[in-house]
Order: structure tokens, then C-alpha cells, then sequence
């Protein structure tokens, strides 16, 4: 089912927000299949919170994982933050980027 417009976490309650998905293309394996994708970025949903614990615990490494959703499909997932900050100080950077349509020919 196609998503029109970003949905409630079901772990913490909150609002997704639009991540806009690093430009690898899916046939280097590396892709997302989508252009975005719907990520939870609270800091107290309880993924979040498991998952720090679990990987500082398992394996010695500061990672956690997001609530993510699929915008064409709304398959759920979790998408490891590696860096926990990274996703969002990404967001920030693209946001503060003008629009293709913004710029002047």
C-alpha cells in the first residue's frame, strides 16, 4: 500500500519524518529501492533505545537502529544508525539546500 503521507511510529507514537535516501542505485546492491523512505527519529522510541543498549552490549560498538517505513510499499524495518547523529545532521544539510526548481538557470 502506498503511503501519502507519513505515518505514526507504532513504538513511540510520533510522527515520521521524510529522509530523503543517500543517491546509490539499487543495482550496486547498495540502494534502498526508493528515492525515501519514512524514518523515526526519537530519540526515547523504545528501537532506538534496545537498540544502543543491544549493540554497545553484543558487539562494543555506539550504533542503534530507526523505525523506517517503505513510502511504495509501507513495509516496516529498522535501518541501523551507525553514526546516530549522521541521518540527522544529513537531513539538516539537504534541507538548507535549494530546491532544482529554486535555482536560477
Amino acid at each position: 500500500m502506498k503511503l501519502d503521507k507519513a505515518p505514526i511510529c507504532p513504538h513511540c507514537g510520533k510522527q515520521t519524518e521524510r529522509y530523503d535516501c543517500p543517491p546509490f542505485h539499487f543495482a550496486d546492491g547498495l540502494g534502498w529501492g526508493t528515492d525515501f523512505m519514512y524514518v523515526c527519529f526519537n530519540e526515547e522510541c523504545p528501537p532506538y533505545v534496545r537498540g544502543k543498549k543491544h549493540l554497545w552490549e553484543k558487539y562494543g560498538q555506539a550504533a542503534s537502529y530507526r523505525y523506517m517505513v517503505y513510502p511504495d510499499t509501507g513495509q516496516e524495518d529498522t535501518i541501523v544508525a551507525a553514526n546516530p547523529r549522521f541521518m540527522e545532521a544529513r537531513m539538516a544539510a539537504l534541507k538548507a539546500q535549494p530546491d532544482e526548481d529554486d535555482k536560477e538557470e
